[in-house]
């Protein structure tokens, strides 16, 4: 079985951690790549950036929605500019990570196409589960 890379892009410290050690504990994980932001995770993702490589396997995201400056929402909206231009990479599985129970929200992602799911925080075991149970699917 390969391991999964992920990336989660958080502005919160404490959340990015006990993503960490969640996905740590699974074992199948490959070393966790973290973005404080959207525009670090987007340079980050960037066909210039070398960060990802065309034959990598999909990356996870894990999308922070509440975001200063660029909020998830607008991140996605952006890499997928990018993605139609050529300009990221296109071989990534997003999932939208997020405190809010705001319906909105939900709606909003499951409007996006290259969002295939939605956490709560913080991630607990049924989360990892879900994350794994997407990127296979």
């Amino acid at each position: 079985m390969c391991r999964v890379s992920v990336m989660i892009v958080d502005d919160n410290e404490a959340d990015r951690f006990i993503v960490r050690k969640r996905l740590s504990k699974a074992g199948v994980f490959e070393e966790l790549r973290e973005a404080t932001n959207g525009e670090e995770f987007l340079q980050k993702v960037s066909r210039d950036a070398g960060e990802l490589h065309v034959a990598d396997p999909p990356l996870v995201i894990l999308m922070d929605v509440n975001m200063p400056r660029m909020d998830g929402f607008q991140t996605i909206e952006e890499l997928q500019r990018r993605v139609a231009k050529g300009t990221a990479h296109a071989c990534v599985v997003v999932m939208m990570f997020t405190s809010s129970s705001n319906p909105e929200d939900l709606a909003r992602a499951e409007q996006i196409d290259i969002v295939k799911g939605y956490l709560h925080k913080p991630l607990e075991k049924e989360g990892v589960e879900k994350i794994l149970e997407i990127y296979h699917s």
